[in-house]
């Protein structure tokens, strides 16, 4: 006689040969279901074999806790097919049903909604009648593979669902919860910020970038001029041999107008350029043929200084001020108008993510500040078509436009 006794030996007792069958059976019921919640099951089972056949009755562990309650009742054929059907259906609606069907969201959270209740409701209905298939299984089993109803209840008693399973079970469950908390606060916000952080240094690096690339076309432009001046000067010097006193005026007119075309902002029209040196240069020759040859000498060598500055002045100026974001011509997407930037910011960023030349402007009108998004520019009408498309997938409204020059 073994030292300690467990659950099986304490039913052994009641299953002599003098036993009714019902108590025999009843006993393999208790021994096969374990000691866990044993009384609720016993009663339905007891119907169920009166009756000949299954019935639906009602289950809260198996509505509320389908999968779980399968792992600890060891039905693993229904969890298998409970999750297969699922997953199926799951991929079926919002697999094939959006690419193919193209249902609106509203449609698909009904659908949504109507799968959850029969996720629910089905276990909690037929899960009595399943747990109940199994355990007449399990029990004739064990009595295939033993000689006495005692050893048969050995081995049912093996098997059986303990409360130290529905430790383990309920265990499981809060790791996982836990994993799932962490996963979600810490892993969506950490590789949006990633991204985030690397656009915007993308972005001040090229913006770095394109002002040196103006400062250093700036100061070519300023420098070639000067060096064409400088080339220019001794032309009216050398265009009246004849006097000594006839150089100094078209020198100073030189003069005059490289400091004026050495300021890049105050840009004079070509036509206007030549007058100025002309109503203000006033030769102190003393001859009529001398006074003649200084203003045309003078002419002359403003025109050759005011006419290679105009252009550079107007490159340089036009490289130095970039155009500003979203003013070049082309086709354009509207994503949204915010009122709060952070939304703005957020939306951006998801377009960002996506690979789309995202920016932000602000606005001010009667109704206060607003941060619109927009998207482009696009040389095609074409592709901004498909790059709204793919902005409509993100549950983002798209509008496409055209902007002039």
């Amino acid at each position: 006689m073994r030292a300690t006794t467990d659950f099986a030996d304490s039913l052994i007792p009641a299953m002599s040969l003098d036993s009714p069958s019902d108590n025999a059976m009843t006993a393999l019921y208790r021994v096969a279901l374990g000691p866990v919640n044993t009384a609720h099951y016993l009663p339905i089972f007891a119907r169920f074999d009166a009756t000949g056949r299954t019935t639906t009755s009602w289950n809260w562990a198996a509505c509320l806790f389908t999968l779980n309650w399968m792992v600890f009742r060891q039905l693993w054929s229904a969890a298998l097919v409970y999750v297969a059907a699922a997953e199926g259906l799951a991929l079926l609606v919002f697999g094939m049903g959006r690419s193919f069907l193209q249902w609106p969201q509203g449609v698909e959270w009904g659908v949504l909604g109507a799968f959850a209740v029969l996720a629910f409701a089905v276990p909690g209905l037929y899960g009595n009648a399943i747990l109940h298939a199994d355990i007449r299984k399990r029990i004739a089993r064990a009595l295939a593979a033993s000689r006495t109803v005692p050893e048969a209840c050995a081995v049912l008693d093996q098997q059986a669902s303990s409360r130290k399973r529905l430790h383990i079970v309920v265990l499981a469950n809060l790791v996982f919860a836990a994993a799932a908390a962490v996963a979600y606060l810490l892993l969506p916000q950490s590789g949006v910020t990633a991204r985030t952080w690397d656009t915007a240094v993308t972005v001040a690096e090229a913006a770095s970038a394109a002002s040196a690339a103006s400062a250093a076309s700036a100061v070519s432009a300023t420098a070639t001029p000067a060096s064409s001046v400088a080339e220019a000067a001794p032309a009216p010097a050398s265009a009246s041999p004849a006097t000594e006193t006839s150089p100094p005026p078209p020198a100073s007119g030189v003069s005059t107008a490289t400091e004026r075309a050495d300021v890049p902002l105050p840009v004079a029209p070509p036509s206007a350029a030549p007058k100025a040196p002309v109503t203000k240069v006033v030769p102190p020759a003393p001859s009529a043929s001398k006074a003649t040859t200084a203003p045309a000498s003078s002419k002359a060598a403003a025109k050759a200084a005011a006419k290679p500055k105009t252009p550079t002045a107007s490159a340089a100026l036009s490289a130095a001020t970039p155009a500003a974001v979203g003013t070049t011509a082309g086709y354009y997407i509207n994503v949204g108008l915010f009122a709060d930037e952070a939304n703005a910011r957020k939306a951006q960023a998801r377009l960002l993510n996506e690979g789309l030349p995202a920016f932000r402007q602000e606005l001010n009108n009667s109704n206060g500040r607003r941060i619109r998004v927009r998207v482009g520019p696009y040389d095609s009408r074409a592709k901004a078509d498909a790059a709204a498309a793919s902005i409509r997938a993100m549950a983002l409204d798209a509008v496409v436009f055209k902007q002039g020059r």
